[in-house]
């Protein structure tokens, strides 16, 4: 059985690649439908991964990918709330009582899947919180949980500390982008990512708070004074074939490293999980959310699902998350960050980014 943290690793980078928009997204989507049989195959040879280093290439990746969303998100309305609530619930229980999970594994998983399927149909300019905290809770698991624990004290500094650098570097990129050409913009936005990230992994600070904030601080600021990007979205490094083949290769050779077997129990798994991802779809077009588009037909929203609950399902570790104040604490870390961080923005910036030109004359 491959290690929980190969897991959801795998998960973070096919949310990736689900949600990316590359040119010809329909060749894409098959792309990463073939690849998923690729956990058919036993590999030839177990390969090495140096793990910190690609963690540090693709998590700032992924959150500038991500995290661009939560800039202007929100809950939007009740009927969000209660439908993501109840997806959550939904298949956590349907796995728990199924026993295909252990109680806090099917509550993550039902997290997780809740978050994708509302990342999957939600237009970028109506995001919502809830698309958010699967993937961040994933991110936190995977790389600050254990110090969480350890040392709460001394963590909840690293917060502040690691926001503290986001913000410091969000800023350095921002004055970079009145002295160079526009076409460095891009390049500077996702570079001070990385700075941020790096800066405070080796400082023993929250390296992923630290990459948020930074994308928050920099796209924010950006649109509410107009310094680059206010007249077009920030660059999306998935949505181009260079940065997509990047995370899918990736994914794909994860994947194959993971080789597991497949039983008919599990396709019954996988074919339940799908009809109550089009069940919630189905609620969420009556109750007109957002998140669900009804101009995208329902085969689409169930090959989604499908794609994402196959390699989960399979991969997943049957008795992960024996403690479940593991599973409580990357979740506590998901909401106080996105929740600290836009009061603070909110705070600031009350009438919001794009309200008023307020550039300083020069």
């Amino acid at each position: 059985m491959i290690d929980f943290e190969h897991t959801i690793f795998i998960l973070l980078l096919l949310s990736g690649i689900l949600n990316a928009k590359p040119p010809q997204q329909r060749w894409a989507i098959l792309i990463i439908a073939i690849g998923v049989l690729l956990v058919f195959l036993p590999p030839a040879r177990q390969i090495s991964i140096p793990w910190e280093m690609i963690l540090g290439l693709v998590i700032p990746l992924l959150l500038w990918q991500n995290a661009r969303r939560i800039v202007n998100a929100n809950w939007r309305g009740w009927k969000s709330v209660a439908l993501w609530v109840g997806a959550v619930l939904i298949y956590s229980v349907v796995l728990g009582i199924t026993q295909v999970l252990n109680w806090p594994g099917a509550l993550l998983f039902g997290l997780i899947a809740a978050s994708m399927i509302w990342r999957a149909g939600e237009p970028e300019e109506s995001a919502s919180y809830m698309s958010q905290i699967g993937p961040l809770t994933l991110l936190f698991l995977l790389t600050e949980v254990e110090a969480a624990i350890q040392s709460p004290d001394h963590y909840l500094g690293g917060i502040f500390s690691g926001a503290s650098f986001g913000v410091a570097t969000a800023l350095a990129g921002l004055y970079l982008l009145r002295k160079v050409s526009p076409k460095f913009h891009a390049w500077i936005g996702i570079g001070q990512v990385y700075v941020a990230y790096w800066f405070s992994y080796i400082a023993g600070v929250s390296a992923v708070t630290a990459a948020l904030i930074a994308v928050m601080t920099f796209v924010w600021l950006n649109q509410y004074y107009q310094l680059g990007f206010h007249e077009k979205a920030p660059p999306a490094p998935l949505n181009t074939w260079p940065g997509f083949v990047f995370v899918l290769a990736l994914f794909l050779l994860l994947g194959w490293q993971a080789h597991q077997p497949v039983s008919i129990l599990f396709i019954i798994e996988v074919a339940a999980g799908t009809l109550l991802g089009l069940l919630i779809t189905w609620l969420g077009r009556r109750w007109e959310i957002p998140a669900f588009h009804k101009e995208k037909p329902y085969w689409m929203a169930g090959a989604r699902i499908a794609l994402l609950l196959f390699p989960a399902l399979l991969l997943w570790p049957r008795n992960a998350l024996h403690q479940p104040i593991q599973l409580a604490v990357a979740i506590g870390i998901s909401v106080l960050v996105i929740g600290f961080s836009h009061m603070g923005f909110s705070f600031y910036f009350p009438r919001g980014p794009q309200s008023k030109d307020i550039r300083p004359q020069s």
